[in-house]
């Protein structure tokens, strides 16, 4: 009854109008050298009634006879003015450095002064991102907020990418930070091909990451919350922080303006797997056409001419020359066809990327509209493309003192073909770098025949261990094979709906109701036709519907009440409620029926060749939230915060809700008197702050469950499907479901201090960070007496620890010259320190090959797999020939995890010209390159086309001794007992990359790279805009990844065969990445 009467009181207050006169009233802005001023906000005191000076400095508004007008504008004083029945008020605002302080997003979407904030965050603008020419909003980002490690799965059209902040806070929960878009959460799912699975795979193809479906040239600024004490009004949704994006609005009073963007982009694959082009197809030095590696005959001593064939045997003619291929009986050719079979495969990609907007606004309303088109060429021949169209309209209105509201809608589709990679024999890459160098690919599809009378079986794949096509299933795909014959594609349609009522009915409490709608259909098809590795030579096709919605409300009442005159304080009230539906659903279908133009029906095979599947979960969350802000002689600045939150997802037996406390405190002691008219001090602040997050567990696991029965020998085994016998077969779960569940909790502290000196011109800021995760929810190991393998439940336990540095130095500010240069640096230091006695918790990889995971006393994520057998002191336990020994238990072979990254760069301007560089450096991660180590099974890597003649007897991995003097193909090492030659007797054993020692194949993967440089133009001038009657006309070029320094051989580091998922650092025949350049053209009319 009382709430029903508040709301009353409420509405019947927003429906008053003002009693005093209206008049109007204009006037004309100025600096203090009588330039005109555009852009200075005008608000009439105590109301959200206001406007902005036009480009030439003039106004024009309806205010009340004895109010008051107040006229602010970044980097000059605030002036308040009364009415006092006037109808022309000229303004003349003068230049303030104190004014220059940075206007933050709170994780509840209000604007505040940053330096009044205790808590840090990162802030970038959405000019920025655009500047960059990233098709992804989330790579523009990169290398420009310390403790924020963006990373690129691949070069792949619309990749995904992986987000932490402040290192690892969970280990099987979303290490993805939560992104929120004008006020209400949004997806940035990235998931994979593997029901139930987040963005973690090892095969198939790249997925892109939701946050993709924003346009960058609609984002108006990035801020990101990095503290537990900023974001903890998410609960247990931010723990790995938050990102809050804004996107552009309009202005009120300003006419409209309408602004055309339009880039085009060259991408080129920046690095690349070296191959040896010596040898050819074979084994022990002896050519063999069927040969799975290369190991073969030397190719310059063959003889040269035409190779000798049997023409009377079975043949294969192929549908891109007409050429036929015979039984070769004896090789001669020493033709090398890397560099052709590169060119077939690979070439220039191109982005051309086109948006127009208008924005503007009256008195008491604006608006932004925007278009904008995306077309994007990966680096593959063909299938490797991104297109993705956009709309948006924000609008906001005003319809008296008390009551405005604001709406942002948007609606993206895109489309994507994509090109198999990573673990999987359908793949391009491992096609292309397992290929013999003497080994043709441009026929990859023809005719087979058994002989010359014999019928032609059509559309044979013709790959190096089928060269005549003469079975269904190639072994290997011939690297042209998936550009042109395979489809993997994804359609997606999204729109994301706000809408926020505002009502002012006093000067000292306003009421914010906040909704939004964020929905998603991906729709997915993968096809891969007849006579090629999957489906075993006879077809299969893969179609899934993925369906994404979330709802949210928030309800916010704020009070605002001056005690004294030196103390202030704003009281807010809250409250949330957030449900989430996911559904996925779709079907597979092997051993075509029809194999000729066969249909996208999964009628199209047997029923024992049919398998369904589906995954649903609704997940519901409420939370009740407050804050009080409280402000002491505009010195001190305190903020707490408390948010209580139950979940569906929490345990049956566990409380129903969980409490998020957070505070801040902030002291400008800049203001003390010594400080006053410093001309070294312009501003110092210390910050404090503490917070509690959570991460929430996931559907469905409190209790026991019954799941379809399925049996594999991994990695590469078949499956066996319960559902393909008889009436189908359940079993219960190997999990046991642990109905206490309740969030993971982060709780950390953070130290800090914020200095500007020297009239501002040099911005310091440091932080120190601690925070501690409880409760972590993992599997822990059961007796298998009890029926289950595991549980989920909350076990584990780790921890955070780093700094972090953001430093810039205004060298040269005057109207002509202006010259900034910058940088960023963080080291984090993460810990898991308990288990629950769990050895190690699988979070990402290759089953049973090499994986990605938490173990106790190292950093989550670190590398997993067989390592050297190493005596007490460390030294590597060699055989008797002096080659390495194999640990007989797997362990941790290397850490992922940067020691520091870092940022660093200059942003200049002189008259019409600019220039922007950014570097980046990631240094102490490592990397597992196990395409390095295939390679060398096969004899393809550059390493495998060494020679070297011998100076000395030395023993090889079989053991045999090779005597002086002989030239061997291979290298020599020294493991710690004297020099031994690694040749194909090593690089096929302990040195392949299929042996089980996988340490041998991880590298330091440090990395600095120029990130971006830009150059650019603005004509803009007074008479060029007179004479064209364009307010500006802006071209730039920019080049990103153009340079890469770094230790690791034939791959980018920035790349991970398991996508945007919790594992990292490990590369197995991933996509190459790329470099670009990017040539803009910007008109604003």
């Amino acid at each position: 009854m009382k709430q029903l009467l508040l709301l009353s009181v409420l509405f019947l207050g927003a429906c008053v109008s003002i009693n005093a006169q209206e008049i109007d009233i204009s006037g004309n802005v100025t600096d203090e050298d009588g330039q005109p001023l555009p852009g200075v906000d005008i608000i009439i005191k105590n109301t959200i009634r206001g406007t902005v000076s036009d480009f030439d400095g003039n106004y024009q508004i309806m205010g009340p006879n004895d109010g008051i007008l107040m006229f602010s504008s970044l980097g000059y004083g605030s002036k308040e003015v009364a009415i006092n029945n006037q109808n022309t008020i000229d303004i003349i605002l003068e230049t303030s450095a104190e004014n220059l302080s940075e206007v933050v997003v709170t994780a509840l979407g209000f604007e505040e002064n940053a330096d009044q904030m205790g808590a840090t965050s990162s802030k970038v603008e959405g000019e920025s991102i655009a500047r960059t020419g990233e098709a992804q909003l989330i790579n523009g980002m990169s290398g420009r907020a310390a403790g924020v490690n963006i990373t690129r799965s691949a070069g792949d059209p619309g990749a995904g990418s992986f987000i932490q902040i402040r290192g690892a806070n969970t280990i099987t929960g979303n290490s993805q930070p939560l992104v929120i878009v004008d006020g209400i959460p949004i997806s940035n799912n990235s998931q994979d091909d593997s029901p139930n699975d987040d963005g973690n795979t090892s095969g198939g193809v790249v997925q892109q990451s939701r946050l993709n479906d924003l346009n960058p040239n609609d984002i108006a600024s990035v801020q990101i919350l990095k503290g537990a004490s900023a974001a903890a009004l998410w609960g247990s949704r931010a723990a790995n922080g938050v990102i809050m994006i804004t996107t552009k609005k309009g202005k009120f009073g300003e006419r409209m303006n309408v602004s055309f963007r339009s880039s085009y982009s060259v991408d080129r694959i920046n690095v690349l797997h070296p191959k040896q082009n010596k040898f050819g197809q074979g084994f022990d030095g002896i050519y063999s056409p069927d040969a799975s590696q290369s190991w073969g005959d030397k190719i310059a001593n063959r003889s040269g001419g035409e190779d000798l064939v049997d023409t009377s045997g079975p043949f294969f003619e192929g549908y891109i020359t007409g050429d036929r291929y015979y039984t070769i009986l004896e090789k001669n050719q020493r033709d090398f066809l890397d560099d052709s079979n590169y060119d077939q495969i690979f070439s220039d990609g191109h982005t051309r990327d086109n948006s127009v907007s208008l924005s503007g606004g009256s008195d008491d309303s604006t608006f932004y509209f925007s278009l904008g088109h995306l077309d994007q060429e990966g680096t593959y021949e063909a299938n490797s493309n991104y297109k993705r169209s956009t709309i948006r309209f924000n609008t906001e209105k005003r319809f008296n003192d008390m009551v405005k509201m604001t709406t942002n809608a948007s609606y993206t589709s895109s489309s994507s073909d994509r090109v198999q990679r990573g673990n999987n024999t359908s793949g391009t890459m491992l096609a292309y770098l397992r290929n013999p160098p003497d080994f043709n690919i441009t026929d990859y599809i023809g005719s087979y025949f058994q002989d010359a009378n014999a019928s032609p079986l059509e559309n044979r794949q013709r790959s190096y261990r089928r060269y005549l096509g003469s079975t269904a299933t190639p072994i290997y795909n011939n690297p042209l094979w998936p550009l042109y014959k395979q489809q993997n594609t994804s359609d997606v349609n999204r729109i994301i709906i706000s809408s926020e009522l505002k009502i002012m009915p006093t000067n000292w409490f306003d009421l914010t109701t906040r909704v939004g709608i964020d929905s998603y259909t991906d729709q997915r098809d993968s096809f891969f036709p007849a006579n090629e590795v999957q489906g075993a030579g006879n077809g299969a096709f893969r179609e899934q519907t993925t369906q994404e919605r979330e709802l949210n409300l928030d309800v916010i009442g704020r009070f605002s009440k001056d005690i004294g005159e030196n103390f202030t304080s704003t009281l807010l009230l809250g409250f949330n409620i957030n449900d989430r539906k996911y559904n996925y659903l779709g079907a597979e279908i092997t051993g075509f029926l029809v194999t000729t133009n066969p249909p996208y029906s999964f009628d199209n095979a047997a029923t024992e060749n049919k398998a369904p599947f589906n995954y649903r979960s609704n997940v519901r969350t409420s939370r009740g939230y407050t804050t009080l802000n409280l402000t002491a002689y505009e010195s001190i600045f305190l903020n707490l915060s408390l948010a209580g939150e139950s979940s569906s997802t929490f345990g049956e037996q566990t409380k129903s809700t969980f409490y998020y406390p957070a505070a801040d405190i902030a002291w400008q002691f800049s203001n003390l008197s010594p400080f006053q008219g410093s001309k070294i001090l312009s501003f110092g602040k210390l910050r404090a702050s503490y917070g509690t997050v959570g991460v929430q567990p996931q559907p469905y696991r409190t209790g026991n469950d019954f799941v379809a029965a399925s049996f594999s020998n991994s990695p590469w085994g078949d499956i066996l499907d319960g559902a393909q016998y008889g009436e189908g077969a359940f079993i219960q779960s190997t999990e046991q479901g642990d109905p206490l569940l309740k969030p993971e909790r982060k709780t950390e502290i953070e130290l800090g201090t914020d200095l500007r000196f020297f009239n501002n011109k040099l911005k310091t800021s440091f932080t120190y960070y601690y925070n501690e995760v409880n409760d972590l929810l993992v599997p822990i190991t059961l007796a298998p007496s009890i029926g289950f393998v595991s549980k989920y439940t909350n076990a584990a336990k780790l921890e955070n620890r780093g700094i972090e540095l953001d430093l810039s130095l205004k060298i040269i500010d005057n109207k002509n010259f202006q010259l900034t240069p910058f940088l960023n640096f963080n080291r984090n230091r993460n810990v898991v320190l308990d288990l629950a006695g769990t050895e190690s918790v699988y979070l990402a990889g290759i089953p049973d090959f090499v994986s990605s995971r938490a173990v106790e006393g190292s950093q989550v994520g670190v590398l997993w797999g067989g390592r050297y057998a190493r005596d007490e002191g460390g030294s590597l336990v060699l055989d008797d020939n002096g080659f390495p020994t194999i640990d007989p238990s797997d362990g941790v072979i290397g850490d992922p995890n940067p020691d520091w990254r870092g940022g660093a760069g200059i942003n200049a301007s002189f008259k019409n010209f600019s220039l922007n560089i950014l570097f980046e450096t990631s240094q102490g991660n490592d990397l597992y390159s196990g395409t390095r180590g295939v390679m060398y099974n096969f004899g393809t890597h550059a390493d495998n086309g060494n020679e070297v003649t011998l100076t000395e007897d030395l023993v090889n991995y079989a053991g045999e001794t090779i005597p002086s003097g002989t030239t061997v193909r291979g290298n020599i090492e020294d493991f710690g007992a004297g020099p031994v030659i690694l040749d194909q007797d090593f690089y096929t054993t302990l040195g392949s990359g299929f042996s089980s020692l996988k340490e041998q194949h991880v590298y330091d993967a440090s990395w600095t790279r120029l990130r971006e440089v830009t150059l650019g133009y603005s004509l803009n001038s007074k008479t060029f805009q007179d004479s064209t009657k364009l307010q500006s006309v802006n071209f730039s070029i920019t080049g990103r990844n153009l340079w890469l320094l770094t230790d690791v051989v034939g791959v980018d580091p920035e790349t991970n065969l398991t996508g945007a998922s919790n594992g990292r650092g490990m590369d197995y025949f991933n996509s190459p990445g790329t470099e670009s350049f990017i040539f803009s053209l910007s008109i604003n009319f």
